[in-house]
């Protein structure tokens, strides 16, 4: 099974985005993919807009974000400004286990961009008032000519095992039971496998050896890419160095075996969600 947010069904079309006047032509025969504050319109399922609708709600058309083509047809992100519209508006984290791959993956791609635009609306070397180009993929100071990208903030998320158990901590603010994989941003200079090496010994003091890769997935919460590892531990004793984790602690198959499923009221261990990397990576290594 792919993991969720991985099945986008668009071509892209990169080399189409500086077409303004050609962008605005493919408009009228496009679906619109509507957010308010970072919510999504739905009923029984994600909604989408005409044209007709985007023009009659008065929606600012210099914000609509391009996000490439389903067989021939062109799809837009639609920000909507302004106090709450009609309708039932969901937040993404919400909706998502309920939602076939591919729309997940095409709400998941519209939610990123509009989350970048909404923490770009000023230049970060000048502070002037900045417009979207090509298609909503940069931003341009009219000031200083400076341009900005949408912005993606890799992570690196690791099941680290030894012999028959894995090691899965808690953050103090996560659900009553809930236990997951080490993770950490990647900072500047740094490789991938060092970032994993490091995170693991700042959360766990625990040392690894073998790293290595498994998966990616793409996380608009709200810009990150996570990165998946699989990595071996040469110690196995644990101190919280940094004290980001309220938990950790070594599991055998059998326990995480007998873990609740996230959201599950009844006391006990729980799992991360069926939609998370990690899932992924425990669900990988109980299999083996």
């Amino acid at each position: 099974m792919a993991l969720t947010f991985t099945e986008t069904p668009f071509d892209r079309a990169a080399l189409q985005r500086g077409e303004a006047i050609q962008l605005r032509v493919l408009m009228s025969g496009a679906r619109f993919v509507p957010l308010w504050e970072g919510l999504h319109l739905v009923d029984d399922a994600p909604r989408l807009v005409t044209w007709d609708h985007a023009q009659t709600q008065a929606h600012d058309l210099a914000e609509v974000v391009f996000l490439g083509f389903a067989g021939q047809t062109p799809w837009f992100a639609l920000p909507v400004k302004g106090a709450q519209p009609e309708g039932m508006w969901k937040g993404l984290r919400e909706i998502m286990p309920f939602l076939p791959g591919d729309e997940a993956a095409v709400l998941a791609y519209a939610l990123a961009m509009a989350n970048w635009r909404r923490n770009h609306l000023h230049c970060g070397r000048c502070g002037a008032v900045t417009t979207l180009t090509e298609g909503g993929h940069s931003v341009a100071c009219p000031a200083c000519t400076h341009r900005s990208f949408p912005r993606t903030d890799p992570v690196v998320i690791t099941l680290i095992t030894h012999e028959d158990k894995c090691l899965l901590g808690r953050q103090a603010a996560w659900p009553p039971g809930f236990y997951s994989c080490v993770a950490g941003f990647v900072e500047p200079g740094e490789t991938l496998e060092a970032a994993v090496k490091r995170e693991s010994f700042e959360e766990t003091g625990i040392s690894i050896g073998d790293v290595r890769y498994v998966a990616s997935q793409p996380w608009p919460f709200p810009a990150s890419l996570m990165l998946g590892f699989r990595a071996g531990a040469v110690s196995t004793e644990i101190s919280r160095n940094d004290l980001e984790l309220e938990d950790c602690r070594w599991f055998a198959k059998d326990d995480v075996r007998g873990f609740r499923e996230r959201g599950d009221d009844a006391p006990g261990f729980k799992l991360p969600g069926r939609w998370a990397i990690a899932r992924s990576l425990i669900d990988g290594w109980l299999a083996e």
